[in-house]
């Protein structure tokens, strides 16, 4: 760990994906956020975390009951909304390392009696659509978080870091303590921008900023937050001592969307610890010794892991995979009785695809020519679907049948399944017990992803397009996997761009299915490439390189 003096961080993220049973996350940044929150307990190093309970239901008896996973701490905060006095509670939920240190995170909630109905509701769900309600939450998630801190007796933040926008508030509190001093404000906070697509960013207009914020709006609000509409974003980049990007490439996207500011970069990485295997581990804890304290030490695995044991850990992961999606009849997009044919073996080359279906995903993509994906995957391919939609969200759900639909039309020559969810459990399946990450979003939308770091971990290779964590980790590491999108580069058509990436991905498969049949030696020796990328993309280096490039001020 870097020898820095280390004050407590308040680290603001409307996301924590610290339990697949608490509802508080939607994806990857509450993935990233728990993540970076469990290294902090691993290391030591006092960081706090501050998000929102999401109680989901009006009714107490069907509303999400928070006691067996967190403890309603008795201190309370007020922040007001227009002119009501809103009455703020917090959870406190300890992330626990192994070495007896934890990190606490605090989870905000306004359901109380005392509150109005409409104010209880604003902690209610996850990235409400009514624009009131959302503002209200950020009003809570930013000002309350920093006043709830202060109820609580930590009196010693050294800075205040918020994890995308949704949290940029908080700069007004800090602001409003600081006797309305800019740069007060900025030597005490930073900011991470995640969002690489304008559509993502947050936007507020100013009567209802104003109607419901009051007096805690500054008077230069529309210099730090844009002239015709406040832009979360771009408040917590003016009063921010620094702001990072998440990947290298995402580095050159923040440039181009927001000219004029600065952006440092901290490269995003996962929780070894939360997301290895059980079979991995056993293989490390023989062979890489001090994996489980110090996860740079990966960088050695090529050295020091054996071919034979991490194959045969693998194929135990990919055996008990198998088990997990033949067991599940709602996986298979088959009508009527399942043959033998139909059922996922262990001795077949797997790719998995697991994510958000948007559009930018490109989760159909792989199906743009099933001829040629029936060619080169003829009983030799099967392909694992998964993802989580909205009952609202009919783009979502077209892509679920019409995958499921590619899935019937190639029965019997290339297997299909598709999970009907994912979420934490579903995602710890499907990274340690495929063979091949497939990612294939529009490029440059993916600011950094961090899926496929999880499978590289559990020796899966990637198959992704050059964009985000991977046109780093497959420059470091070639041989952990194969690129794709070179083809498509400087194309504007949409149909166009699709076949071209369709067309290669074809292609890496055809290599992919010589070299995993005919080759085990050489795919030993990727697995073992794949490994060691995690010596980088790991949250240790996260919050070490946050410490010594946004938490301290220049000298």
């Amino acid at each position: 760990m870097t020898n820095l003096k280390r004050g407590t961080i308040a680290y603001f993220s409307m996301e924590f994906a610290v339990d697949a049973h608490i509802p508080n996350y939607a994806g990857g940044l509450g993935v990233l956020a728990a993540d970076i929150m469990h290294s902090a307990a691993d290391m030591k190093a006092p960081l706090v975390g501050v998000s929102i309970l999401y109680h989901q239901h009006d009714n107490p008896v069907e509303s999400f009951d928070a006691s067996p996973y967190m403890t309603l701490r008795p201190e309370r905060a007020t922040i007001t909304i227009e002119d009501r006095e809103v009455i703020l509670g917090a959870y406190e939920y300890q992330v626990k390392s192994v070495n007896g240190n934890f990190a606490p995170i605090f989870f905000l909630t306004t359901n109380f009696p005392e509150n109005k109905r409409w104010d209880r509701d604003l902690t209610k769900n996850l990235y409400p659509s009514h624009t009131y309600t959302r503002l209200g939450q950020e009003v809570i998630l930013g000002i309350g978080g920093v006043r709830m801190l202060e109820a609580l007796g930590y009196h010693d933040i050294a800075f205040y870091h918020m994890n995308e926008g949704h949290a940029a508030f908080l700069t007004l509190e800090v602001l409003h303590e600081e006797g309305f001093q800019d740069q007060d404000v900025k030597e005490r906070c930073s900011f991470t921008t995640h969002t690489p697509v304008a559509a993502g960013h947050d936007y507020f207009a100013y009567d209802i900023v104003n109607g419901v914020l009051r007096d805690m709006v500054p008077w230069h609000i529309k210099k730090l937050g844009t002239p015709d509409m406040l832009s979360m974003t771009h408040l917590a980049m003016n009063l921010s001592h620094k702001t990072n990007s998440v990947s290298e490439k995402h580095r050159e996207v923040c440039r181009e969307m927001f000219p004029g500011y600065d952006f440092e970069n901290v490269t995003n990485g996962i929780h070894h610890l939360t997301w290895v295997s059980e079979e991995m581990a056993k293989v490390f804890d023989k062979h890489l010794s001090g994996w489980r304290q110090d996860p740079s030490l990966f960088a050695k695995a090529e050295e020091v892991l054996p071919d034979e044991e991490l194959f045969s850990a693998h194929q135990k992961n990919k055996t008990q995979f198998v088990q997990w999606v033949n067991s599940h009849r709602e996986f298979f997009p088959i009508a009527g009785e399942l043959h033998s044919d139909d059922f996922f073996d262990e001795d077949t080359l797997t790719i998995c695809f697991a994510r958000r279906f948007v559009q930018y995903k490109r989760p159909e993509l792989i199906f743009k020519n099933i001829e040629r994906l029936r060619d080169v995957g003829y009983k030799k391919l099967q392909l694992v679907f998964a993802g989580r939609c909205h009952p609202d969200n009919h783009y979502c759900i077209n892509v679920r049948e019409n995958i499921e639909q590619f899935g019937r039309a190639l029965r019997g020559q290339v297997r299909v399944a598709v999970v009907q969810d994912y979420d934490l459990e579903i995602a710890s399946h499907l990274v340690s017990g495929g063979d091949v990450w497939l990612n294939n979003p529009i490029k440059p939308r993916e600011a950094s992803g961090t899926s496929g770091m999880k499978a590289a971990l559990n020796g899966l290779l990637n198959l992704s397009i050059l964009d985000g964590w991977w046109d780093e980790g497959y420059v470091q590491k070639p041989l952990s996997g194969w690129a794709f999108g070179e083809r498509s580069n400087g194309v504007a058509d949409p149909e166009v761009r699709d076949h071209l990436d369709c067309s290669e991905i074809h292609d890496r498969i055809e290599e992919i299915t010589a070299e995993y049949y005919d080759n085990r030696q050489n795919w030993s020796k990727r697995m073992k490439a794949a490994i060691s990328l995690l010596g980088t993309f790991n949250t240790h280096r996260v919050v070490d390189e946050y410490y010594e490039k946004m938490w301290k001020l220049d000298s």
